[in-house]
């Protein structure tokens, strides 16, 4: 996609009525609408999902929907659908998320796309997402500490990547559970701060 089309201001539509002409047109004429009907379908806030039974946190403009699943959107054949991402993911329109789903996807510049400009907060979006209130609440349920400075966790929280955010809620009760002495367990913040979660486990 052109940059130059992030210049020319914006239109708010509904996104059951854009689902609802996709319905009704059925195949997706060019990239064009494919990269549209994409920014419909991705997520649109953070969301802890299930993929294979390990928690995958899907941020806002993320989505682990499977290419066999795209071709269906898109009404395009899975080789068609593939060509299309591997298109984006040269261009830099889009971008492959590491980690345990090999569909997990990330439209670069998401706000951009969709209207936000870069800082500004959509209206009423939470302080602290579901995802890290998520964290916070196992954090504290698991090693009994209570929760501080929430702002702070945050903070660092924004600064990890998603897989990192994956790692940290999946790891919380091997890192407990690996310390020799739970008096010596980190808080949240530093358990994110020193990348804990990243640890090779010794019980």
């Amino acid at each position: 996609m052109k940059d130059d089309l992030l210049k020319t201001g914006y239109v708010m539509v509904s996104r059951a009525l854009l689902l609802d002409v996709y319905g009704k047109r059925g195949a997706a004429n060019g990239e064009e609408e494919a990269f549209l009907r994409v920014l419909t379908f991705v997520n649109y806030r953070d969301v802890v999902t299930l993929y294979n039974g390990v928690q995958v946190i899907c941020a806002r403009g993320e989505s682990i929907i499977s290419f066999a699943g795209w071709a269906d959107i898109l009404g395009w054949t899975r080789t068609h659908a593939r060509r299309f991402f591997e298109h984006c993911f040269v261009e830099g329109t889009m971008e492959k998320v590491p980690g345990a789903c090999p569909s997990h996807i990330r439209v670069s510049n998401y706000d951009a796309w969709t209207g936000i400009p870069a800082g500004k907060k959509q209206s009423g979006e939470r302080p602290v997402d579901e995802a890290l209130q998520r964290f916070i609440s196992k954090y504290s349920e698991v090693t009994h500490l209570p929760v501080e400075n929430k702002g702070q966790i945050a903070k660092i929280w924004k600064k990890l990547s998603a897989r990192e955010r994956e790692l940290a809620l999946m790891h919380i009760e091997d890192y407990y559970y690996s310390l020799n002495n739970v008096q010596y367990c980190l808080r949240a913040a530093h358990y994110l701060e020193y990348k804990s979660f990243d640890n090779d486990f010794i019980y």
